[in-house]
């Protein structure tokens, strides 16, 4: 079943997909504002089973008007040169699987292609579903920028006493837990436990020359460092909140609670986590506490808690101004168009 999408944005702005175009013997609905099309009642039924799978108290009748509401819509973006080709479709699913590589990375873990796909086919049933999905949300992006674009880039910005209510009901929100910055150098474990012990042997007896100063930890780690993602920078894998579980998953919570007690500046011996045997050094360490409007929002982030609600505000008021634009267009759309609505609803 293919979805669709304006209904969706109006509530969350969610990706969806278009109305078939394919002719079917029981037509709820035609459509025609570039070409005909078909809305068939197998499609409209299975449409307002999934709004109702959601929680959503809709009738058949309100389920159609929606769908007759998207193809009206993605005629029009067709008809006024709206475009969203493969390549840069392509280059949207890069950004989202780069997007989802480095959120594994900051948890110790990792994303193949592979895996990233087999979500897509688990969630949307196939990757060409979610190709699809990922289109039409764009084209709804690019039409309404296109022709409402001032409007939309119009919307109020938030004054100072908004930014400061919004910051004073949701100051709890703003709190930064104890964090640390680390670094490490690293042996996976194989499942083999000949070979685990080596490694973790091979470790200890860098640990003990790091420690007797032999070796500084910098140096150890593009030569003896088996990540390599970070082997070339110093060993350095971002920063480790005490809230985060994904983190605690990946590495298990005795590895994460040690390198949250930790000081700047220390060096650990060999530890232990599910993935494998780590030389740690923590090199900034900041202790839990409630953020002010003046504080960075994150600890390497140069954005503000102020500047942060702020663009939050922002966005809100112009996602507003996008639902009433998007539904003025519709009605324009609608207008112009051939409508003819056969569906009369269940007896």
């Amino acid at each position: 079943m293919k979805r669709r999408f304006i209904g969706i944005i109006l509530l969350a702005f969610a990706a969806l997909s278009s109305v078939s175009a394919a002719m079917i013997s029981q037509p709820a609905a035609t459509v025609y504002l570039t070409r005909n099309t078909a809305i068939s009642v197998d499609d409209l039924n299975a449409e307002t089973e999934r709004y109702r799978s959601l929680g959503m108290d809709v009738t058949e009748l309100d389920v159609l008007q929606t769908m007759i509401n998207d193809e009206v819509f993605l005629q029009g973006a067709e008809r006024d040169g709206v475009v969203v080709n493969d390549r840069q479709l392509d280059q949207m699913i890069n950004t989202i699987f780069q997007n989802a590589q480095q959120q594994a990375a900051q948890a110790g873990q990792s994303v193949t292609r592979e895996q990233f796909d087999e979500e897509i086919v688990r969630q949307f049933g196939s990757v060409d579903a979610y190709r699809a999905a990922l289109r039409n949300q764009a084209i709804v992006q690019q039409y309404l920028m296109q022709e409402r674009g001032d409007a939309i880039s119009a919307a109020p910005l938030p004054t100072e006493s908004q930014i400061s209510s919004f910051y004073r009901q949701n100051q709890q929100s703003f709190f930064q837990p104890e964090c640390v910055k680390l670094s490490h150098i690293y042996a996976e474990k194989t499942g083999n436990a000949e070979e685990d012990a080596a490694k973790k042997a091979e470790l200890e007896a860098l640990s003990a020359e790091i420690s007797s100063g032999a070796i500084t930890f910098e140096s150890a780690v593009p030569e003896y460092s088996e990540d390599e993602a970070s082997r070339n920078i110093g060993g350095d894998i971002g920063w480790l909140t005490a809230n985060n579980t994904a983190a605690r998953q990946g590495w298990g919570d005795e590895f994460c609670d040690t390198v949250l007690a930790m000081h700047a500046g220390e060096v650990s011996p060999v530890l232990e986590s599910l993935m494998g045997y780590h030389i740690v050094k923590v090199t900034v360490h900041y202790d839990a506490k409630l953020l002010t409007l003046s504080d960075p929002i994150s600890p390497e982030d140069t954005m503000t808690v102020h500047d942060y609600i702020a663009q939050g505000l922002t966005a809100q008021n112009q996602q507003s101004v996008m639902a009433s634009e998007l539904q003025d267009m519709i009605a324009e759309l609608r207008g112009e168009a051939r409508i003819n609505i056969l569906y009369r609803g269940n007896n």
